[in-house]
């Protein structure tokens, strides 16, 4: 993990993390999931391809392939944020985090990874208890597929779970600089 850099294209290297295991773990999941995102990219563009051959080459169309091209996005965001936050590619407001001194963009990166972590823990308490519902009731999706629910939901589990690891390595990364600058 990097800390925002200290002026335009300067960055500076973080200690290493107190828990050099855990953080090496968490950083290879985040990878990891990053690369199954990479996948599911190619397999976008395979079923995008394939509809689009067969509806203005072939004139039949297909009806179930732009549904699931919307739950290949949803896992597409959820595999890769992780991997995004942990890489520093996050969105942030550069032209504030550029001004401030070296303290200010620690305290900054404290303060947006606790973010993260309340926002990823209240989307996992939250989707708990859609995913319990659509299973529970053995909810469809409306559409042609009538794919059960609570697995395109589960990835709802997955990214959240993910970042929540990611701010919690960064968090420690971070506090350990403000003990040790």
């Amino acid at each position: 993990m990097k800390l925002p850099a200290k002026s335009a294209g300067e960055a500076h290297d973080a200690p290493p993390a107190p828990f050099p295991a855990l953080h090496r773990w968490i950083g290879h999941a985040a990878q990891a999931a990053a690369v199954a995102g990479a996948g599911v990219v190619i397999l976008m563009m395979s079923v995008v391809g394939y509809s689009v051959v067969n509806r203005y080459i072939l004139g039949t169309p297909i009806t179930w392939t732009d549904e699931l091209s919307g739950y290949l996005v949803v896992a597409l965001v959820m595999l890769g944020a992780a991997e995004a936050l942990r890489r520093g590619d996050h969105i942030s407001v550069d032209l504030i985090t550029d001004r401030l001194g070296e303290t200010g963009r620690r305290v900054s990166a404290i303060w947006g990874n606790l973010l993260v972590l309340a926002m990823s823990v209240a989307l996992l308490i939250s989707v708990r208890g859609t995913i319990a519902y659509s299973f529970g009731f053995g909810i469809v999706s409306e559409g042609y597929m009538e794919v059960p629910m609570w697995i395109p939901q589960s990835f709802l589990v997955l990214g959240p779970a993910l970042l929540a690891l990611v701010a919690i390595s960064n968090l420690l990364v971070l506090l350990r600089q403000v003990r040790n600058p």
